[in-house]
């Protein structure tokens, strides 16, 4: 099940979005929600490097068991987590579109574990999408400077 796709031209190259998006203390601000990785493996980006990412949402931090399963620098991220309810798998895509600017394209996807959680999540989906497109334009603001 599709739980986000957002896509769109950006000012910035592909390598000034991906520095952006690639480390944790740029993340931070342009994502309000995440608060850091812990790094389980000794490279920390890559296929196969697996983390725990931690998010804060309303006072609570959450904390999910994530891993790089696809990984190609300045282009492209793939990162699958595994929850209770289920397992997301993010897609964040970089291509060339003019000199000045780049198309992003980030996609997640939700497999849940049992039915109830696809039923929940239907009813979540458009504050999930409030939450990461205002996330995008942060992030398009930053890439633009």
């Amino acid at each position: 099940m599709e739980l986000y796709h957002f896509e769109e031209e950006m000012s910035g190259t592909p390598e000034r979005l991906f520095t952006i998006v690639n480390d944790d203390e740029e993340l931070k601000s342009w994502s309000p929600i995440f608060e850091g990785n812990d790094y389980l493996t000794e490279a920390e980006r890559g296929v196969g490097a697996r983390f725990i990412t931690k998010l804060k949402v309303l006072n609570r931090t959450y904390r999910f068991r994530s891993e790089i399963t696809e990984y190609e620098k300045n282009q492209h991220v793939e990162v699958k987590t595994v929850l209770k309810q289920g397992v997301i798998v993010s897609t964040f895509k970089l291509d060339s579109a003019t000199a000045h600017t780049t198309m992003v394209q980030v996609t997640s996807t939700f497999d849940p574990g049992k039915r109830k959680y696809a039923f929940m999540l239907k009813g979540v989906k458009p504050v999930i999408k409030q939450v990461l497109d205002r996330q995008m334009k942060k992030l398009g603001d930053m890439a633009g400077r």
